[in-house]
């Protein structure tokens, strides 16, 4: 049961005394200590109902989560001390399988290592077997050569005097490279190249000159194997196909040595065109500078030469001073694009004559001449060259 306040039993006494004894005049003091004591019960039975509510709740938020939270750190410190105990239980055990695995390793290279001397020991015993083998055979095949040395000198020793009396004869057989460079036809030679009938076909006739020193060692290569398949049963066999191999050996060692740049044709071409279309000028010039030289040495005065220029004398001195003209620009033409030309090609002709010193790795004596770019004369080269013809001053480098 709910305890009563202890004023209850007073307001209950004084409220059966009101109900058995007539009511008294209550003053107006009175009336409100009445209603101040009831309402002050009120309040107190009031503040201990919160009170009781405040209690609870604070311990709802306060006392409650405090004592869980504590809970749980200590149950978050055996597990941290659970964690550590399994860790070092962990790394205890994966030290000992790294040791495992170490010595099971060690176990493994042991096991290598003896199959290995397993297999060296069994080849070696194959070894010595073939080895033993293959004595016997060069044995039996030292016995056979030893048979034949003989006969086989002997041959030699007739080829090589053979090859000593074509020598002294004269009889020995040139290299190819050098019968392509001597069987060139003089139609292909420059001085038969640049020649004013011929203006339109230089191009195609300095390519007809184009023999590369590669071709050259190609066809002496194409010789000596050759001669080594004809020679196969001849006692120099062996030396003919080791000329052979040799010789392709080197030939593949130094082939840039062998491939010469190719020239611009159709320039060399354009530029002789050109000077031939360019002579007509430096013809007039000429024959205006011998009539003047003419002149001066006859001393003719100007009514003589309007007198003479009426006679037949004065048309035939003028064409020979024409054709006289013509004749010394053609030939001075002709001559600076050949020694242009012989110029241009210098390098490339000097590797065609020593194509087989490059080949085998010959020493030379002299460098080898670079390659360089030669261009060909130009109209004003040739003019200028035309009009110093006289002089005694050298001819200016092209």
């Amino acid at each position: 049961m709910t305890a009563r306040p202890k004023y209850s039993r007073f307001f209950e006494k004084q409220a059966s005394n009101r109900d058995s004894t007539p009511a008294p005049q209550s003053s107006p003091i009175a009336t409100w200590l009445a209603k101040a004591m009831t309402y002050s019960g009120l309040m107190a039975n009031a503040s201990q109902v919160l009170m009781l509510a405040v209690v609870v709740v604070g311990y709802f938020y306060t006392v409650r989560p405090v004592f869980q939270k504590e809970v749980v750190s200590e149950d978050l410190a055996r597990l941290q001390l659970e964690q550590r105990k399994l860790q070092h239980q962990m790394e205890g055990q994966a030290e000992s399988l790294l040791a495992g695995e170490a010595k099971n390793k060690d176990l493994a290279d042991q096991r290598a290592s003896i199959e290995k001397q397993i297999v060296t020991l069994n080849q070696k015993v194959g070894d010595a077997e073939k080895s033993a083998r293959d004595a016997m055979l060069r044995a039996q095949r030292a016995t056979a050569e030893a048979k034949t040395a003989e006969s086989t000198l002997a041959g030699l020793q007739a080829q090589h005097y053979g090859l000593k009396v074509q020598s002294l004869l004269g009889q020995t057989a040139l290299p190819s490279s050098m019968t392509h460079v001597l069987n060139r036809s003089a139609s292909t030679l420059p001085f038969a190249v640049f020649k004013d009938e011929k203006a339109g076909s230089i191009a195609q006739k300095l390519q007809s000159l184009e023999l590369r020193p590669l071709d050259l060692a190609k066809s002496t290569l194409s010789q000596l194997q050759e001669q080594a398949r004809k020679n196969s049963r001849a006692p120099s066999a062996a030396i003919d196909a080791l000329l052979a191999r040799n010789y392709e050996k080197g030939m593949i060692e130094h082939t840039q040595d062998l491939i010469c740049p190719t020239p611009a044709y159709a320039d060399w071409q354009s530029a002789f065109q050109s000077a031939v279309q360019a002579s007509e000028g430096n013809i007039r010039d000429c024959v205006r500078e011998s009539w003047a030289d003419r002149v001066t040495r006859e001393g003719w005065s100007p009514s003589d030469i309007r007198n003479l220029q009426k006679t037949d004398y004065w048309k035939q001195l003028e064409s020979s001073f024409n054709a006289s003209c013509k004749l010394s620009y053609s030939y001075l033409m002709r001559t600076a694009f050949e020694d242009a030309w012989k110029k241009a090609d210098e390098a490339c002709d000097e590797r065609r004559m020593y194509v087989n010193q490059l080949v085998m790795g010959t020493p030379f004596k002299l460098r080898l001449k670079e390659f360089t770019v030669v261009t060909p004369p130009s109209t004003e080269d040739i003019a200028k060259l035309f009009r110093n013809r006289n002089t005694k001053e050298p001819a200016a480098q092209l």
